[in-house]
């Protein structure tokens, strides 16, 4: 059996869309559902068990049930804008830290959702070597929470047989839609740009760069799962670490924008709106994953789909459509 946390959420249930692609069943989930609609994200999906989070090393204790084989651990709390600390720290730090020892002792390997969050202002130098880590320095505290977890996991000398942490950067996909202001800039532009036909961005507030022309390492959420997938099957051969996982190539909003646009027949058009005053001090500029490590010591070759490929996929077959699940 195969345990994802965050199993409901956005990332995690695309997990769980892949893992059954690939002929796994037996799949244990651990979630906070809440009253929301997240559950839908299961609602095609073969799995054993969902269990809420607070409740899962309780039930791990108290159930028969098949081995756990490896951990995906994608629960998290992700808002970038989240102010209470104390949160931060029992969801992504201590809860994650209880995982960690608990695939040690039990030999399973363990694979974690880290995040770009923790490069802080940086908009040059985006390698994941291991020497840097401890000197990022995040600009909110959901990156400084996946930050104290990223460094503390490199410092420990009793770890899990094969253990990973994967630096998302700009992931975007079906799956997201109870992430609410979290959620991409693609499932925000796609109302926008059918109902209005008009887009919304930031202006830019460097002179050297045009509006809308900040750029991102956006990544398809089909391709996450692949790279993921990839080093489940590869564990035994690839070295424990920390992994950047974007696409290694920076698009810019009005590229993203136009793939929108053009994944529903229309032309394009931008209105450049004021960014808030709190973001102006602490927005980046450019980022792009270094994939130097992923391609070498993990050995994934495969090209990742083009903005535009990923885009139109979205928009096309899940957006656009009555049922936008995977």
């Amino acid at each position: 059996m195969i345990l994802v946390t965050g199993g409901a959420g956005f990332i995690g249930s695309a997990l769980v869309w892949g893992l059954n692609l690939q002929g796994h069943r037996h799949i244990l989930v651990t979630d906070r559902l809440g009253l929301g609609d997240k559950w839908k994200n299961l609602v095609k999906r073969e799995v054993d068990y969902v269990v809420p989070k607070d409740q899962f090393f309780t039930w791990l204790q108290g159930s028969k049930h098949p081995a756990i084989q490896a951990v995906l651990h994608m629960g998290a709390c992700s808002s970038t804008t989240e102010r209470d600390g104390d949160f931060l720290m029992d969801n992504n730090v201590l809860f994650t830290k209880k995982l960690w020892d608990y695939c040690t002792e039990l030999r399973i390997p363990f694979f974690y959702a880290s995040s770009a969050a923790t490069y802080g202002a940086e908009e040059e130098n985006f390698s994941d070597a291991h020497g840097r880590i401890p000197a990022l320095r995040p600009i909110n505290k959901y990156g400084w929470s996946k930050q104290l977890f990223d460094v503390w996991a490199l410092k420990q000398h009793q770890c899990p047989p094969a253990w990973y942490g994967f630096k998302f950067f700009n992931v975007y996909g079906p799956g997201e839609q109870h992430k609410g202001p979290q959620s991409s800039v693609v499932f925000h532009a796609f109302p926008q740009v059918r109902d209005q036909g008009s887009l919304r961005l930031f202006k830019s507030y460097r002179p050297e760069i045009g509006h809308g022309e900040q750029k991102r390492d956006f990544v398809y959420v089909k391709d996450v799962v692949k790279v993921i997938l990839h080093f489940l099957e590869h564990h035994r051969q690839i070295p424990s670490g920390l992994y950047n996982l974007g696409t290694g190539q920076a698009r810019s909003f009005v590229d993203l924008g136009s793939a929108v646009y053009d994944a529903l027949g229309k032309k394009p058009r931008f209105d450049w709106i004021e960014m808030p005053e709190s973001l102006k001090n602490q927005y980046q500029y450019f980022t792009e994953a270094d994939l130097s490590k992923l391609r070498k010591d993990a050995g994934y070759q495969e090209s990742f789909s083009s903005l535009e490929e990923g885009v139109r996929d979205y928009v096309q077959n899940y957006l656009n459509q009555a049922d936008q699940h995977l």
